[in-house]
């Protein structure tokens, strides 16, 4: 009867142990088959974000760092948990974008740049013009009669032929359909000859009105004055502007 028990206690003992080896074994073989998927999936999930860059050097300036983590777990029948570690990714920008960043930033500073001198042009202009301007005499009559005294030329007939180009204008840019320039009406080719600079600034200013007068004593006296009819045809050799000429000129009181 004891020989029975003992023969039935050692087989009870010899099945348990049988029993938790081949559990032992299943664990084990589900850890591996755990592990070995993760070996399958893990480089093929991973594929997408080399491919994107997040390895590459852009990508490392933005994102600061980032811990991939496998842990055992023996609770978990899969006995592996994964799990990412990422820090916070700073914005930035691709290449593409820097250099379309770049290329508008020296797009914008060019064109500042041609507006500070297109501005600065415009300034120099109007202080150029504010100087002509403000250095034209108020009197015209006391222009013509230092013209008259430095070339002898009566200063009612510069006055005549300045009503006639323009009004007797003061200093202008003024040109004719010819290309005359200025209130004496110069052609550029006479004024590079008979320019004189009128009003002492250094400059022979065709636009300068003090100049221009100047300029046209000079001119008629070289081209035959006092012989009045012989000056004006040089001037302009048309007798309909000798004869507009010489009227105003006499209404002015000129006699020659």
């Amino acid at each position: 009867m004891t020989l029975l028990w003992w023969r039935a206690s050692n087989h009870r003992n010899t099945k348990s142990k049988l029993i938790r080896k081949i559990n032992r074994i299943t664990s084990n073989l589900k850890k591996f088959a755990s592990v070995t998927a993760l070996g399958i999936v893990l480089p093929t999930s991973l594929t997408p974000i080399l491919a994107g860059g997040l390895i590459g050097n852009e990508a490392n300036s933005n994102l600061n760092q980032s811990n991939y983590e496998i842990k055992f777990n023996s609770d978990s029948p899969l006995a592996l948990n994964d799990s990412w570690d990422v820090s916070e990714i700073v914005p930035g920008e691709s290449v593409a974008e820097r250099e379309a960043r770049e290329q508008r930033e020296k797009a914008e500073a060019l064109a500042k740049e041609q507006a500070a001198k297109k501005r600065i042009a415009a300034e120099r202009a109007t202080i150029v013009r504010e100087r002509r301007v403000s250095s034209a005499p108020t009197n015209l009559d006391e222009l013509y009669l230092r013209a008259e005294a430095a070339y002898g030329v009566d200063a009612r007939l510069l006055r005549a032929i300045h009503y006639v180009e323009t009004g007797q204008s003061g200093s202008t840019s003024r040109s004719s359909y010819a290309g005359a320039v200025g209130p004496m009406q110069f052609m550029p080719s006479t004024w590079r000859r008979y320019g004189v600079d009128g009003n002492n600034d250094g400059v022979a200013d065709i636009t300068n009105v003090e100049d221009a007068v100047f300029a046209a004593a000079n001119y008629l006296r070289a081209s035959g004055y006092p012989n009045v009819q012989k000056a004006l045809w040089s001037y302009n050799p048309s007798h309909r502007y000798y004869s507009k000429v010489m009227n105003v000129a006499y209404s002015f009181g000129f006699e020659g």
